[in-house]
Order: C-alpha cells, then sequence, then structure tokens
C-alpha cells in the first residue's frame, strides 16, 4: 500500500497529460483517500498540498493548467466534508480568486465550515491545537502547506486506518503518543532463477547477452514499437528474418526488462507476439 501511495504521489507532474477519464478517477481516488483517513501524518499532509496547488491552476490559462484545476476539483468533491478539520487549509483555498469567481457555492459551503469551526473553537476551553481524526494537527498542515513539497520514503509508514489508529508519534485522543518501529521492508521472494532479468545489473545481462549490431538493433525496436495483437504474427514472420537465433537470449532480456516489466497493459499482446513465434522463439 506504501509503495501504490508513494508512486500516485510521484505521478502528481504528469496529471496533466492525463486523458479525461483518467484525470478523473485518479482525482476522485486521491479524494478518496483523503476522505477515508488512508493517509496521515505528513503523508496527508502532502496530499493536501498537492490538491491545493491543483486548484491554484488557473483553469482557463492552457490545457494543462485546466487538467489541473480540474484534478483539484475532483479530488476536493469527495473529501470537502472533511474541510473544518483544517480551517487553515480552508483560508489558503476560499482564497483563490478564480474559485470563488466560478465556484462561488462552493467557496460559500467552505466559509460556512470555517465559521462553524470557529464558533465550536470559542464554546471549547481547551489549549491544545485542532487534531483531525487522522493525527495531524492544524500547524502540521501549515507547515506542509507553507514548505516544499517532497516524498519522503520515512513518511510512508504514517498510513492510518479507521479501526487501526495512527502509526508512529501522530497523538491518539488522549492516550499521548504511541512510538511503533517502522515497519519492515518486504522483500519478494522469487524461485530458482525467476526475476533473475529484471533484477541482475544491466552491465551484466550486457555480458552475458550478446546484442545484435546497432542496425539490426534498430529494426528490432522499430518492428516491436509497432507490434498490436492483430499483427503479432506477421511482426514474429518479420523478426525471423531480421533476427539471427544466437541473438535471442538479447531479445528475452529485452523483451522482459524493457517492455513486459513497464508495460503491464500490453502482457497480451506480447504473449501473444511470443506464441508466434513458434519454436524458432526457443532459439
Amino acid at each position: 500500500f506504501a509503495c501504490m501511495i508513494h508512486n500516485l504521489f510521484d505521478e502528481y507532474r504528469f496529471f496533466s497529460k492525463y486523458p479525461e477519464k483518467e484525470l478523473r478517477i485518479t482525482g476522485i481516488l486521491f479524494g478518496l483517500l483523503i476522505k477515508e483517513q488512508l493517509v496521515s501524518s505528513i503523508t496527508l499532509g502532502i496530499a493536501l498540498r498537492y490538491v491545493l496547488e491543483a486548484l491554484r491552476k488557473p483553469p482557463n490559462q492552457s490545457p494543462q493548467s485546466g487538467k489541473m484545476f480540474r484534478f483539484g476539483m475532483f479530488a476536493l468533491e469527495q473529501f470537502k466534508e472533511r474541510l473544518h478539520e483544517w480551517p487553515q487549509y480552508c483560508s489558503h483555498i476560499v482564497q483563490i480568486g478564480h474559485l470563488r469567481e466560478g465556484y462561488a457555492a462552493l467557496v460559500g459551503e467552505i466559509e460556512t465550515a470555517m465559521d462553524d469551526n470557529q464558533s465550536a473553537g470559542s464554546v471549547s476551553t481547551a489549549p491544545t491545537a485542532p487534531t483531525g481524526a487522522s493525527g495531524i494537527t492544524e500547524s502540521s498542515v501549515g507547515s506542509v502547506l507553507g514548505g516544499e513539497i517532497s516524498v519522503p520514503s520515512s513518511s510512508m509508514g504514517g498510513f492510518v486506518s479507521s479501526t487501526t489508529g495512527s502509526v508512529g508519534s501522530a497523538p491518539l485522543g488522549g492516550l499521548g503518543k504511541i512510538e511503533l518501529p517502522p515497519p519492515k521492508p518486504k522483500k519478494a521472494v522469487f524461485g530458482p532463477g525467476l526475476g533473475r532479468a529484471v533484477n541482475a545489473p544491466a552491465e551484466q545481462n550486457e555480458t552475458q547477452n550478446e546484442a545484435p549490431p546497432d542496425q539490426i538493433l534498430d529494426r528490432v525496436q522499430f518492428l516491436i514499437n509497432n507490434l498490436s495483437i492483430s499483427n503479432c504474427a506477421e511482426k514474429a514472420n518479420d523478426l525471423r528474418d531480421i533476427l539471427e537465433r544466437r541473438y535471442f537470449p538479447w531479445l528475452g532480456n529485452y523483451l522482459v526488462v524493457k517492455r513486459i516489466s513497464t508495460q503491464p497493459n500490453f502482457h497480451t499482446m506480447y504473449l501473444c507476439f511470443i506464441d508466434s513465434l513458434g519454436e524458432y522463439g526457443k532459439g
């Protein structure tokens, strides 16, 4: 789960290039992570900062800027009922000019939540800073909003669910701080030889597998770039004419490391291609 969240955050810089459907799905997912309290502490602060940065993008300035703004709106719509937990965050949102102009009803709803929170705060006599159910204080939100965004690996331990409480040093109500050891990293265990092509150093693969000359290599890469389900058999026949059998160890390593391991959506196509090679593909 931590790896998934880390990858999602790392993908943020590419959201402006997403197709509309995928952008909407990603924005909803992002917002639901916050709404359902699946992220906490520093990780929650980073998620909130990403949404705020997206909302600050002028929707009509450029296609990329418009996509980032829509991502922010998709995400905000999911967790807006939790905004009262972070008055300072709300104040940043309502100060966005184009949001006030185009979405006055939403801004009014947020300002109402801020007023309700202030009214509740004036009644309470507790001197402690407001803390959300996810274990992040209002001051913590402010520190994340005012600083640079980064995704430190150490912060990935700060996740929370509604049943397990918070992890690390986040406060849990009146129980004070509970220090838990960081989760031990899990290492995938492969069978004999499985995963060797992916995990072996690049220079080791190059020394073991003889690569074809540059001219042939370019032709093979061009062929694979134009591969599709409908032309697997045709491309397999073309490959037989281009590539000698002695280069098949290199081809196998290239397909696994450069293509199959990084393109899960095309596994069916590559399987069809390998099947089409038949006995010739066994080298």
